[in-house]
């Protein structure tokens, strides 16, 4: 562990004493009923911190506390004084991120490189995107086709209060993600982290409250999905549902919104087709095909997870990959020379490990991994050897559907004709790769690939302004760029007879 970390130890140890409330009406509160639960340490097991556990009754307080701000204070806050809060939350996030770095690894089994250098720089970079837009909301000045002394125009207003319900995999970002459109378009917010990574979130809260949100703006209310999560979609006072998760819990929120036709934000799970043809740059390829998998121990809903590689290369490709899993180091997420940590937790571990046992009994062969670490630095964390399997076709379980961890699928290919075909044969739609140095190839496969993002020659790049979507079942909506900010405003249309 570095000397840097154990610097910012105490401070963390500090928040994590005692039992965490939630963050309702600029106040910490426990939850109505008293209940908590624990959040765990994935890389060893144990307890970290008991956090107070919410339930309807604590959702509608949140729900009253963010209606009252949003007709209240925040209504009348201009649009450049939200840019100037969510810029000074990017302050001190940016002043603390060292804290938030060691707890989302500590929570999460983030490898601390990633929490450092990764995620947190960019939950502040997303911050200071949004702030920007803030006062860039414009309207439109339309001609009125009728004739007449008219004038026509259309505003955006904020849609109201906003339910925004997070993943576990990335929760401090995750968590920016679903702050910074809304805050900046001018709505409120009930923020649910997951219950199995809340920590980061909740110690933002303390920040929201420093950087001088008005009371109500933004409140945290922690628990389980199930129960929180549905006061959630279902409540009759909430306007907006902002979801990132499962498709299958993403279907649930459609339902439950649908009673009071809700505007919703999903972004679901992927299976995602990644191509390297033979006359790609292989080394290049490799490379970024194996981080477009493992980063983040493969709990990335963008993952490579589908790997086709042209038959020329197919060998020199799959060997190579399975070298450099081999080669890399798991352990211990705070040791800066670990490359791959965790899974978030036991029950998760369990699933990844079924399906690979699963893909072995239908034929699969495992190249390298697929059994669990332990030993002393290892006790009673939820480690996996990253995992290559081969043999495989569009009907094996382990293709079809969402693993959400360190499992790579690599399939040879002949044609270009052939791996589209092959690649759009899923209900996902969420992201793609492609590498070539063909140009028409390239753009071939990109015009004609079913999916919301398609990467040409890198895997994973990312930037605030371009948006994030998905097609089929990945998901409804945008989030990044200005398509981020449309989801959080709607449009009112005002016609005025000058005569």
């Amino acid at each position: 562990m570095s000397k840097l970390l154990d610097k910012y130890q105490g401070n963390v140890a500090k928040f994590l004493s005692g039992t965490k409330k939630m963050f309702i009406n600029g106040e910490w509160v426990p939850s109505l009923s008293g209940k908590v639960y624990e959040s765990i340490n994935p890389a060893n097991g144990e307890v970290i911190a008991k956090i107070y556990e919410g339930e309807r009754r604590d959702v509608d307080r949140a729900v009253r506390a963010a209606r009252s701000a949003f007709k209240g204070p925040w209504s009348t806050t201009s649009p450049a004084t939200r840019s100037k809060l969510l810029n000074k939350l990017a302050d001190l996030l940016e002043l603390h991120s060292e804290e938030f770095a060691y707890l989302e690894t500590l929570d999460g089994g983030i490898t601390i490189n990633f929490s450092r250098y990764g995620f947190v720089p960019s939950a502040i970079a997303h911050l200071r995107y949004y702030a920007g837009w803030a006062t860039k909301l414009t309207g439109d000045t339309i001609p009125f086709a009728n004739g007449g002394n008219v004038h026509a125009y259309t505003k955006r207003e904020p849609i109201g209060v906003c339910g925004q319900i997070t993943s576990w995999n990335i929760p401090l970002l995750g968590a920016i993600w679903k702050l910074a459109a809304p805050l900046a378009a001018g709505n409120t917010i009930i923020l649910k982290p997951s219950q199995q990574t809340s920590l980061t979130t909740l110690l933002l809260g303390e920040l929201i409250r420093e950087a001088g949100f008005p009371d109500g703006t933004v409140n945290i209310v922690t628990g389980s999905g199930g129960v929180i999560g549905e006061a959630i979609t279902s409540h009759p006072d909430i306007d907006k549902i902002g979801f990132t998760g499962s498709t299958v819990v993403g279907k649930g929120i459609m339902k439950n919104s649908s009673q009071t036709l809700k505007k919703i934000t999903l972004e679901l799970g992927g299976k995602s087709p990644n191509i390297i043809f033979a006359d790609a740059d292989i080394d290049k390829a490799i490379k970024g095909s194996f981080m477009g998998m493992f980063t983040n121990q493969g709990q990335v809903c963008m993952a490579g997870s589908r790997l086709y590689v042209e038959k020329k290369v197919y060998n020199q490709v799959t060997e190579k990959l399975v070298e450099m899993a081999q080669q890399m180091k798991v352990g211990n997420p705070l040791d800066q020379k670990t490359q791959m940590g965790p899974l978030v937790s036991k029950q998760h571990l369990e699933t990844v490990k079924n399906y690979i046992e699963t893909a072995k009994k239908e034929g699969a062969k495992v190249l390298t991994g697929g059994n669990t670490l332990q030993g002393d630095e290892l006790a009673g964390g939820n480690y996996l050897q990253p995992t290559i399997l081969i043999n495989l076709d569009e009907n094996c379980i382990a293709v079809k559907e969402e693993i959400f961890g360190p499992v790579l699928c690599i399939m040879p290919f002949e044609d270009i004709d052939e791996v589209i075909r092959r690649a759009n044969l899923t209900e996902y739609g969420l992201a793609s790769g492609v590498w070539t140095k063909d140009i028409s190839k390239a753009f071939k496969v990109v015009n004609t690939l079913e999916a919301g993002t398609v990467w040409v020659n890198n895997y994973l790049k990312s930037d605030n302004a371009i948006p994030l979507t998905g097609y089929k079942q990945s998901g409804i909506g945008a989030e990044m760029g200005y398509p981020g900010i449309e989801a959080y405003t709607k449009t009112k249309s005002v016609v005025i007879n000058l005569d």
